[in-house]
């Protein structure tokens, strides 16, 4: 495998169609924990500065300044921290399923979903410049794509045979941590509506 920009773009385009074969790469890589945590580190920098850059060409509404929408600082701190619990839920949650997978897998994981969704967010902002219909259209096949990969790879690292089920209980998993989230920002006085706006971030 090379750290080759063209090279990474290719493998993030496989991941569609060979996900499990691009999970298998990247875990055979054997990337040291500090590097792994240095590189998502990254990520979530850079995904942060096309956040703020975003927010600086497409401002929010006025009605929503004092929202979340208006703090893309905040929307990365959060983005940052859900990141870091996804990776010890993947871990933990799939070994307790039964899972095989260990706990730099599960960095990996996060760090490639990341990787993949960054491609993405940036394809988006691009787009938004000349063309905000698709650029919308590429934002819901992004998710839709980050839930697929997400899937396949964790079954891929914990030896499941279903991504299906995967995807069943990350699902489930998503709706838990959306309604504590939801009750952690009301009592930080972001109001209910909070979570729903940072799902339109």
């Amino acid at each position: 495998m090379r750290f080759e920009p063209g090279y990474l773009f290719g493998m993030a385009l496989q991941s569609i169609p060979e996900p499990r074969k691009v999970a298998r790469d990247l875990f055979a890589l054997g990337i040291p924990r500090d590097t792994l945590w240095q590189m998502l580190a990254l990520l979530l920098v850079i995904g942060a500065a096309i956040g703020v850059g975003s927010s600086m060409l497409f401002p929010v509404a006025p009605e929503l300044e004092g929202s979340i929408l208006g703090r893309p600082m905040l929307v990365a701190g959060l983005e940052a921290g859900v990141a870091v619990m996804t990776v010890f839920l993947i871990y933990h949650i799939g070994r307790g399923a039964g899972g095989t997978g260990t706990f730099d897998q599960s960095l990996v994981t996060v760090i490639w979903l990341n990787f993949v969704l960054l491609i993405v967010q940036f394809g988006v902002f691009i787009l938004s410049l000349f063309a905000a219909p698709i650029a919308a259209l590429l934002w819901m096949a992004g998710g839709v794509a980050g839930f697929y990969i997400l899937s396949h790879f964790i079954a891929e690292m914990h030896g499941f045979t279903s991504a299906g089920k995967v995807f069943a209980a990350i699902l489930l998993i998503s709706f838990v941590a959306v309604a504590v989230l939801s009750v952690i920002l009301a009592l930080i006085g972001f109001g209910t509506g909070t979570v729903e706006e940072l799902g339109n971030v």
